[in-house]
């Protein structure tokens, strides 16, 4: 799509084009919410949940907006099934890290743990 040059999801196979129909956002969105794993733990986004689901991926980037600034994920599966991750939440946000049933308390900015 990228080398059609198109910025937005394509609508048919040919001819190709894009009319940047709110539709397309839908996959960025689950992208970030399910892939990455990252949502409102609270009511009002007061906290943060991430709590990813690769399925057969090796490893995920991704960067969401919230109030506070930007919340990025970094995560990286291991050989054993476990996970490397990088998470960095803006200033006055906490949250949860959940993976196969562990639960790792978040904070404001720059994280890295095994899981």
């Amino acid at each position: 799509m990228i080398d059609n040059g198109l910025t937005t999801f394509a609508e048919n196979p040919e001819p190709v084009r894009s009319d940047c129909h709110a539709w397309s956002a839908s996959p960025v969105y689950e992208f970030l919410s399910t892939v990455c794993g990252i949502n409102p733990g609270s009511p009002g986004f007061e906290t943060v949940r991430i709590e990813p689901f690769l399925g057969e991926l090796e490893l995920a980037k991704g960067q969401m907006p919230h109030p506070k600034g930007i919340v990025k994920v970094n995560l990286q599966k291991n050989s054993t099934g476990g996970l490397s991750a990088e998470i960095e939440l803006p200033e006055g946000l906490d949250g949860t890290f959940h993976w196969k049933g562990k639960v790792v308390a978040l904070r404001s900015g720059a994280q890295r743990m095994e899981m």
